[in-house]
């Protein structure tokens, strides 16, 4: 009689845990933005990266691009970071990205520098220096406010230490002048980058 129940409750168990499986096989792949956003709030970026992908394969909805780079930023991909980065400025809907995103995404920076500035930093740990420097000056910062492009892959490369690449960015930060209220950040940059340069 025992074995009875027990096998009648493996059996359940069993048919239970099928019926799981298939539902999350069939939400992953119904329902990927619905799935990217239980990711998100769970704190599972890469995941989420993945699901946000596959719900850009769909619809090819560029806000769905932008939260793919979003989740690779939060998950510390560089390789994604550089892939979705990189489709993200080049689509023709990215300057709509940009505005939308100044009320809605919480950074301080203009979106269009963060972007840049990610994807530079990120190709510049992934070994691609000259391809990193490219990106940060085809942000095409103005003046030189906070956190802009040039400034994101300088932070990099003053963390790194890396004496030739201070040194190039520096001849490119100098050709900016800052407005008067960025005028402090642009000369704690240039100072920085000079002790790195070994120019001092």
């Amino acid at each position: 009689m025992f074995k009875v129940i027990l096998k009648t409750a493996l059996k359940t168990l069993l048919i239970v845990a099928v019926i799981v499986l298939v539902a999350f096989g069939v939400a992953s792949l119904g329902f990927p933005s619905e799935m990217a956003g239980l990711c998100e709030k769970s704190g599972n970026y890469s995941m989420a990266t993945g699901y946000a992908s596959l719900s850009y394969t769909y619809t090819k909805d560029v806000n769905d691009l932008n939260r793919c780079f979003l989740n690779s930023v939060h998950a510390n991909n560089d390789s994604d970071i550089v892939k979705f980065g990189d489709k993200l400025i080049a689509d023709e809907k990215f300057a709509e990205v940009c505005e939308k995103a100044e009320s809605t995404v919480q950074i301080e920076a203009d979106y269009k520098q963060y972007v840049y500035g990610r994807v530079a930093a990120a190709k510049y740990r992934n070994g691609k220096k000259d391809e990193a420097f490219d990106t940060a000056v085809a942000a095409d910062v103005q003046g030189f406010p906070k956190n802009n492009a040039l400034a994101i892959l300088a932070v990099q490369v003053i963390e790194s230490k890396d004496k030739d690449m201070a040194n190039k960015l520096l001849a490119e930060v100098g050709n900016h002048t800052p407005a008067e209220g960025d005028s402090d950040y642009h000369t704690a940059l240039v100072n920085e980058l000079t002790k790195v340069s070994g120019q001092e």
